[in-house]
C-alpha cells in the first residue's frame, strides 16, 4: 500500500525501507553475527553489513526532503498571502480612487480603505503564523526521527565495536 504525503495528501512511492525497517534489520544482523571466542566481539558478513549502510544512506535524505518540502509549501503559502495582500490593497485602491472623485464621501472612503489595508494585514500575518507554525511542527518531527535514527545507529555502532 501506497503512503500518503502529509502535506499534499496524495500517494508516494516508497523507493526505500524506513530508517526503523532499516535499523531493525542491522540489529537482526548483529543478532545473528558469530562470537569470537575469548572476546566480546561479533563477526557480521561484510556484504551484508555494506548494504544496510548504503540502504540507510539512501532512507536518510526521505525525512529531509521532507522537510525541504515543508520549507517550500511554507513559501508558497506566505507568497500567496502577500499576493492576495496585495490585490486587496489594489482593490481598496481602486475604490478609493472612484470615492475620493465624489466630493461629498472622501473622508469615509479614507476611513475605508485604511480598515481593508488593516484587515489584509491581519490577515496576511496570520497565514504567515500558520505557516510558519506549521513548518516548525513538520521540521521538529523529522529533526526528532533523524537523531532518533542517529542514536539508535551510534548503539548498534558501540555495539558492533565490543
Amino acid at each position: 500500500m501506497a503512503t500518503v504525503d502529509e502535506v499534499r495528501g496524495y500517494p508516494i512511492a516508497e523507493p526505500t525501507p524506513d530508517l526503523y525497517q532499516l535499523l531493525e534489520r542491522l540489529e537482526a544482523l548483529v543478532e545473528r553475527g558469530s562470537r569470537v571466542p575469548f572476546s566480546n566481539k561479533i563477526m557480521v558478513d561484510e556484504q551484508e553489513l555494506a548494504a544496510l549502510v548504503e540502504e540507510l544512506r539512501h532512507a536518510f535524505p526521505r525525512e529531509l526532503r521532507q522537510a525541504k518540502r515543508v520549507l517550500q509549501e511554507r513559501q508558497k503559502i506566505i507568497t500567496e498571502a502577500q499576493l492576495e495582500a496585495q490585490r486587496i490593497l489594489a482593490t481598496a485602491q481602486e475604490r478609493a480612487q472612484y470615492l475620493m472623485s465624489e466630493q461629498g464621501i472622501m473622508n469615509e472612503t479614507r476611513a475605508r480603505c485604511e480598515e481593508m489595508l488593516r484587515q489584509a494585514k491581519e490577515q496576511r500575518q496570520r497565514a504567515i503564523d500558520e505557516a510558519n507554525r506549521y513548518a516548525r511542527e513538520v521540521i521538529e518531527k523529522a529533526e526528532a526521527a533523524v537523531l532518533n535514527a542517529a542514536n539508535h545507529l551510534q548503539r548498534v555502532k558501540m555495539e558492533l565495536m565490543r
